[in-house]
């Protein structure tokens, strides 16, 4: 059942009347609703302003973008980045580069749908692609596999052992890190530098900013030629850029970022402890979100007084995702409560 909120969801939500813990979403860190996050956004928005709708490519820019730019580059280990206004626009400025260039695009299973385009095919495991990418290399061609990092149904995070298994010297990587960045990796830095260790023939990574950043905005990262090849491209000149007071609290948010990362690692490992059948989740190590597919818990689990990601995605004609994601504004009698009610129900 889908329920509409006055107001961005936090820790608890009342629906009906009826208030809830909420479990579900993607503000794995919580910032979305926290006081000093939202107090940093309302100080860049008195020295930005809201929006700038000039071209990236104008002979007037804001140097926020740069510097924005810069230290991703150096937190997420690439040599270079771009900032868009979304991740999904970020992921479309890459598959149409790689379209028009002449290279064949395959998009794993569970891949999202923002690396999906008219060109892009579509394969039924990331075991089946293998053949496929072997006739592109011996037309002398080098293909594009396009995957989500963080995905519950392949081999993937942590180690990426299915992409271990493929030609990756002779393949372009294309990785979708929007659930990854700022949660995974030793400081939140995301899947790049474990990416960068399979050595692609080249890696580019892109991530919507929005999700555990609270940013609105999306990012792409890759080696300094590549993204200078983005760079030139109408796609990248013709679009407004994020909104400057959202980069500059990207600056400004670190040690909020570093805080909330400690207490995400903290609820995750609270949850962990005390769950006493952790195998019927579908579970990333690392990722503080737990899938099932068990239509009556999670029935159970609602009239209880938790809500979580409970829908079809992504459409109607989509499988049924039950899926409870911890953040770091939850509070540690929130995570026990809800898993003595699991393990009552397991």
């Amino acid at each position: 059942m889908a329920h509409n909120l006055t107001n961005i969801p936090n820790r608890e939500v009342i629906v009906d009347g009826k208030p809830y813990l909420y479990f579900g979403g993607t503000a794995y860190l919580g910032v979305q609703d926290y006081p000093p996050f939202k107090q940093l956004f309302l100080q860049q928005m008195e020295q930005c302003g809201l929006q700038y709708g000039a071209s990236r490519k104008s002979n007037i820019s804001l140097d926020v973008y740069a510097k924005a730019e810069s230290h991703l580059v150096n937190w997420v280990g690439s040599e270079a980045c771009l900032t868009m206004s979304s991740g999904y626009l970020a992921a479309q400025l890459l598959i149409q580069t790689y379209l028009k260039q002449g290279h064949s695009l395959f998009a794993t299973p569970n891949s999202h749908i923002a690396l999906h385009t008219q060109g892009v095919t579509k394969v039924n495991s990331i075991a089946s692609i293998k053949e496929k990418l072997l006739s592109e290399i011996d037309q002398g061609n080098t293909p594009v596999i396009l995957f989500d990092t963080i995905d519950f149904e392949d081999d993937l995070f942590p180690n990426f052992d299915a992409l271990q298994q493929l030609p990756m010297e002779e393949v372009i990587l294309i990785g979708d890190d929007s659930h990854g960045i700022g949660v995974v990796g030793e400081t939140g830095n995301g899947a790049y530098e474990k990416l960068k260790v399979l050595n692609p023939a080249k890696l580019m990574v892109c991530c919507s900013l929005g999700k555990a950043l609270g940013i609105q905005a999306g990012a792409i990262f890759g080696d300094e030629e590549d993204i200078q090849v983005l760079k030139n491209t109408g796609f990248f000149g013709g679009a407004s850029p994020a909104s400057p007071a959202f980069m500059g609290t990207l600056l400004d948010a670190q040690d909020i970022y570093s805080e909330r990362l400690a207490k995400l690692r903290i609820n995750h490992a609270t949850f962990k402890e005390h769950l006493k059948h952790p195998q019927f989740f579908n579970h990333l190590d690392g990722h503080p979100s737990f899938e099932f597919t068990n239509a009556s818990i999670a029935k159970t689990l609602e009239a209880e007084g938790f809500l979580f990601t409970n829908f079809r995605y992504p459409d109607e004609s989509g499988p049924l995702v039950s899926r409870i994601v911890l953040s770091a504004y939850h509070q540690k009698e929130d995570i026990l409560k809800l898993v003595n009610c699991i393990n009552s129900l397991v």
